[in-house]
């Protein structure tokens, strides 16, 4: 296996890694500094910023084929990574619509884990 495609699947776990450990820093976080509701929402929104990302690994890893057809039909399933979040908001809106700050930080821990693995790869020093 190429050396690249190893330093690619360690970036994607240390981003998966960064992901949780901010979510488990989090719930406890919002619930001493709001309420539990809002720690509840935050793990909600944590869980499906999670899943956005597993469907993105697989969906991605699968678009990869040299088959056309199945490109197509990755790239439409990777639609759902779209319907994922866009039904957790939904549904946790009409639930509890005083807690949009938790569930939209929640949902975002993916950009957050992205960014800190960026900002790893700024410091580290070149091989």
């Amino acid at each position: 296996m190429p050396k690249g495609a190893d330093e690619g699947e360690d970036q994607l776990r240390r981003v998966t890694v960064a992901m949780v450990a901010l979510a488990l820093l989090g719930i406890p976080l919002w619930g001493f500094l709001r309420s539990w509701t809002a720690a509840l929402v935050f793990a909600v929104g944590a869980l499906a910023s999670l899943a956005f990302w597993v469907l993105h690994r697989v969906l991605t890893a699968r678009m990869l084929t040299p088959m056309v057809r199945w490109r197509w039909i990755y790239g439409f399933l990777s639609l759902s990574k779209l319907a994922l979040i866009a039904l957790v908001l939904r549904g946790m809106m009409s639930r509890y619509p005083a807690e949009a700050l938790p569930l939209a930080t929640g949902i975002l821990l993916f950009v957050a884990g992205s960014l800190l693995e960026a900002l790893r790869l700024m410091v580290q020093k070149p091989e």
